[in-house]
């Protein structure tokens, strides 16, 4: 399985970082626990703009590693992220894909 299904997705990250994010196993605990957390998202109403910044830095994170990134770095990712086409359903489930498997690796606080 992948993390990532989305085109649009997958347009926001750099051409070499690309092809990291389509070969990452999806074990049934990690789909569970996505999808208890996807829930949690879409049941909580976050601000949009809230959200892209969230999924930016998880972006950052899973590609550079835990705050080896800037605030400059989530910001431009935060702003292609709001003018690209993900809705907020698709970026609650990218955010939990990201976070759930960013935390078993314990790259994520």
């Amino acid at each position: 399985m992948v993390i990532a299904q989305s085109e649009e997705f997958f347009e926001l990250l750099p051409k070499n970082k690309a092809n990291l994010l389509k070969v990452i196993e999806i074990t049934e605990n990690r789909k569970l626990k996505t999808e208890q957390y996807y829930q949690h998202l879409t049941h909580s109403y976050f601000p949009f703009d809230a959200m892209c910044w969230a999924l930016a830095e998880l972006q950052l994170i899973f590609e550079n590693g835990s705050k080896n990134y800037s605030e400059n770095d989530v910001i431009n990712r935060a702003e292609k992220i709001f003018d690209s086409d993900l809705d907020y359903d698709t970026q609650c489930w990218l955010i939990s894909r990201f976070k759930v498997y960013l935390e078993e690796t314990g790259v994520y606080p």
